[in-house]
């Protein structure tokens, strides 16, 4: 589990918009005679709470960390007992066959022991998170995307709790919304249609679809009551797990639990989380230069006005969810491998690559969730990143660090690696912030640095393996590191997965090099970023205010909206010339150019992808 179970993370200062529910003049007569008789006879009690306010009685924590640590612990000492069956006296071996594991004899035996194991583990594990629910479902939704980590059994069974948790029920939603956004007036206030099933149900909040008043669709997020004693709980059992566990685990997950704590917090409040939406938008549609660029990817936007505590409103995402794609594009009969299945994973690949890098390099405002539930695939292959709840600032320190870094492994790509180079990465993760145990080769850094950013296929010096659970993966070696560190994993990790389920060869250093380049270059002052300010719109300079006011026109306003039309019109002629051809071009002749167009278009990705 290493840096896998590890990964997930946190947030800015709050941003408080005023609710905006359309209240009528009957309403405000009626409030406003309740607070004068608030005024005569005292002040009227507020609405009960849903539960959210109430923590945790000391017996169900209790009840709650006993359920873990009974379900949990069983299955990390039968992967033991089986992996140590062979050194064991007799007695004791007889003693554990007793117990019900199966102890191998040959080493076609050991093949199936384990295969009953990771068979009886995941469906321990699965049945045990659904049954605890909260914050173990994080946990389990990190381990479903690492295929290159993970059994099978597990991933398969665990990809479950990316979306589909049982959902609240829409009373309890409705509710809510109307206690938050609404102070207490109907629903049909402020949407003409409310839609009752749930998109997604996740750990946190649930997620449903709408149409405002006013036409404009929108995704609904609104928090389960009861939800946040229940996560605090849940994290901080987690902690006194790697802590009491600490000297039998392979990292420090003691440090990784506090950071994920950390980010709960600011997960918990969805101001927070409209504030940060803005923020990611932003990061994402500059480059690591600070020059404005089109999105990476499609960030949601808060609706202004439409967000509580509890409650957001925001920008409607017309898509299907990652983990869900491959049951998508098996509907519309493209199979896996195929031209068009490794064209889409390429695109989605580099949109989610070049907006990590812009996020990390530029700006250094990272989403800290990035699990493919909260991946969205539009038409056209387009990546749109949801859920900004977790969110990290990055200090200027430590993103020109890993801007040194990323060039670092680069250049060991490039030449092989050098004594010149294994010294730059002992001291470059000396500044981050990570430490090795006594007895690690000097290597290790290096080996460290690569696992993270280079080329999962590449070699790995120093005797190391690139398989984080293996004996030899220099995770290993690490005696403690920087809660930056999980921020970082998360994001490289995410990508490289996507890439081992694509079979497609990835590095990262090669795809951030230019970005580096760029934030050394900015340095410490930085370029233009961040213009938190004005995350969509350019802001108005005084030469152009002035010019408004005096009635005149500037030439630039004027480029500007030529590039514009000129975009569009060019839209508008490919639409028409492709409407044109269906009806010109025989259907036969048609299916035969879109198969080369295809397979031309993925040769080209290929060469690109690994020049």
């Amino acid at each position: 589990m290493i840096l896998a179970l590890a990964l997930s993370q946190p947030s800015s200062s709050a941003l408080s918009p005023p609710p905006s529910g359309r209240v009528g003049p009957h309403s405000a007569r009626r409030a406003s005679a309740q607070c004068m008789a608030a005024g005569s006879v005292g002040v009227q009690p507020e609405p009960l709470p849903l539960g959210d306010e109430a923590p945790l009685t000391p017996a169900a924590r209790v009840k709650r960390a006993l359920t873990f640590w009974g379900r949990v612990v069983p299955i990390l000492g039968a992967y033991k007992v089986v992996e140590v069956a062979a050194d064991l006296p007799a007695p004791l071996r007889l003693a554990v066959g007793l117990s019900g594991v199966r102890i191998p004899e040959t080493e076609t035996e050991s093949g199936e022991v384990y295969e009953e194991l990771h068979e009886w583990g995941s469906q321990r594990l699965e049945s045990t998170i659904q049954e605890l629910k909260g914050f173990y479902v994080k946990t389990g939704q990190v381990i479903s995307t690492r295929v290159d980590l993970f059994p099978e059994q597990y991933t398969s069974r665990l990809a479950s709790l990316q979306d589909s948790l049982d959902p609240m029920p829409a009373a309890v939603v409705r509710e809510v919304i109307e206690r938050e956004l609404l102070q207490g007036e109907p629903i049909s206030s402020l949407f003409a249609s409310f839609d009752d099933e749930p998109l997604g149900a996740a750990s946190i909040a649930q997620v449903h679809g709408a149409t405002l008043l006013d036409g404009r669709r929108v995704a609904v997020k609104v928090q389960r009551p009861n939800c946040e004693p229940k996560l605090k709980g849940d994290i901080s059992n987690l902690k006194r797990f790697a802590k009491a566990l600490g000297k039998a685990l392979p990292v420090d997950y003691y440090t990784v639990f506090c950071e994920l704590e950390r980010a709960l917090y600011g997960e918990l409040d969805f101001l927070q989380e409209a504030q940060s939406a803005l923020k990611v938008h932003a990061s994402v549609s500059h480059t690591a230069g600070g020059k404005p660029a089109e999105p990476a990817v499609a960030v949601p936007l808060p609706v202004p006005g439409l967000a509580s505590r509890r409650v957001l409103v925001m920008d409607f995402i017309p898509g299907t969810p990652l983990n869900k794609m491959a049951a998508v594009l098996e509907e519309r009969g493209i199979k896996p491998g195929s031209p068009e299945s490794e064209l889409a994973g390429r695109r989605i690949l580099a949109q989610l690559t070049e907006a990590f890098g812009r996020m990390m390099l530029g700006a250094g405002f990272i989403h800290g969730d990035p699990h493919p539930g909260n991946i969205f695939l539009m038409e056209g292959a387009r990546v749109a990143l949801i859920d900004c709840g977790q969110v990290k600032q990055i200090s200027t320190d430590f993103r020109l660090k890993l801007a040194q870094a990323v060039l670092s492994v680069d250049e060991w790509q490039q030449t092989g690696g050098s004594p010149e180079l294994v010294q730059r990465a002992k001291e470059s993760m000396a500044e981050f912030g990570v430490t090795f145990v006594d007895d690690a080769p000097d290597e290790a850094a290096a080996a460290l640095a690569l696992l993270l950013f280079g080329d999962p296929d590449a070699p790995m010096p120093g005797g190391f393996s690139n398989a984080e659970l293996s004996p030899d993966s220099p995770i290993k070696a690490i005696a403690s590191f920087p809660q930056e560190l999980v921020l970082l994993g998360r994001a490289t990790i995410l990508i490289k997965g996507i890439a081992k389920r694509l079979g497609v060869r990835w590095s990262l250093a090669a795809k951030w090099k230019p970005a580096a380049e760029a934030a050394l270059e900015c340095g410490v002052d930085g370029c233009t970023m961040p213009v938190w300010s004005s995350p969509v719109q350019p802001a108005v300079t005084p030469a152009a205010s002035a010019a408004r006011a005096a009635g005149r026109t500037r030439f630039a306003e004027v480029a500007s909206s030529l590039s514009a039309a000129g975009k569009l019109l060019g839209s508008w002629a490919i639409g028409r010339s492709g409407a044109a051809a269906r009806y010109v071009v025989p259907e036969p002749i048609r299916a035969r150019a879109k198969k080369v167009a295809l397979r031309v278009a993925t040769r080209v990705a290929r060469a690109r992808d690994t020049a």
